[in-house]
């Protein structure tokens, strides 16, 4: 969008691939961008991309309206007590796991604060993110993050106090699903089939059934069953989900995922989350 600045603080893999939504969307030019990073070696590809880029986040921060935290939680702390004198009047946006919207607002006084939970397919460009709804937040500034993110996947509103409890639903579960990938190819090894074919054969149908679950208007459970034949292989298969309690052992991942957010939460200085 003409006219908004954005400073992002972290030179990682999230905040490349945020970028190069963005660019690639033409909502902004690599000319609106500040990024920095302590490390010199790593700001390189991004002044390859056309971005001012420094080793300082204060001038970073001072260049934008917009202030991405592009870097992870156990490093939030640092970089708050550096430009919180510099966020009134701004929109920081934080994409740290388990640091809550509260304890955000808490510690940048007159800054606007958005919250935001991305994933790593957002590096494909196919992403989901949970977003925090937009309260006082400037219309302007809030549809500049929405498309900042909805460049590179999927943006859904979420209330502050959600934020935690769709880690597991989003920003951990493609590991997840990864695991449960690695699972399928390390059994058809065992049985003897080639892993390359069973790879492409898992990732494939998991694509499929994604496209599924997002197109034909049906529930989960109406496409599980809709797969099972009485007395057949699939329903052969779903017995040792029932006899292992896969489900019970989803909420226990979920409950250990949040949990861990909290925790990652307190951990950071001075945080009242």
């Amino acid at each position: 969008m003409e006219g908004i600045r954005l400073a992002v603080i972290g030179a990682g893999t999230m905040g490349k691939a945020i970028l190069r939504g963005a660019f690639r969307q033409n909502i902004m030019s690599p000319a609106q961008v500040w990024l920095s990073n302590p490390h010199e070696d790593k700001l390189s590809p991004f002044g390859d991309m056309g971005v001012n880029t420094t080793t300082s986040n204060r001038e970073a921060a001072e260049h934008g309206d917009v202030i991405l935290l592009a870097v992870k939680p156990q490093c939030l702390g640092g970089v708050l007590e550096e430009i919180a004198d510099l966020a009134s009047g701004k929109c920081v946006v934080s994409i740290a796991a388990g640091v809550s919207y509260r304890s955000l607002c808490q510690r940048l006084k007159g800054a606007w604060v958005v919250c935001v939970m991305p994933n790593t397919p957002l590096t494909l460009g196919c992403g989901a993110c949970a977003m925090t709804e937009q309260g006082d937040v400037p219309d302007a500034l809030y549809r500049f993050v929405h498309d900042l993110f909805a460049c590179a996947g999927l943006v859904e509103p979420v209330k502050p106090e959600e934020m935690n409890r769709m880690i597991p639903v989003n920003g951990s579960s493609p590991a997840f699903f990864f695991r449960m990938v690695r699972c399928m190819v390390r059994a058809a090894a065992d049985s003897g089939l080639d892993e390359g074919t069973a790879l492409r054969l898992a990732a494939k149908t998991m694509e499929g059934a994604a496209l599924m679950l997002q197109q034909s208007g049906k529930t989960a459970a109406e496409l599980e069953a809709q797969v099972c034949s009485p007395g057949g292989t699939t329903l052969a298969a779903l017995t040792a989900f029932d006899e292992w309690d896969f489900d019970a052992m989803m909420q226990q991942a979920f409950a250990r995922c949040v949990r861990r957010a909290q925790e990652l939460g307190t951990e950071q200085p001075d945080n009242q989350a």
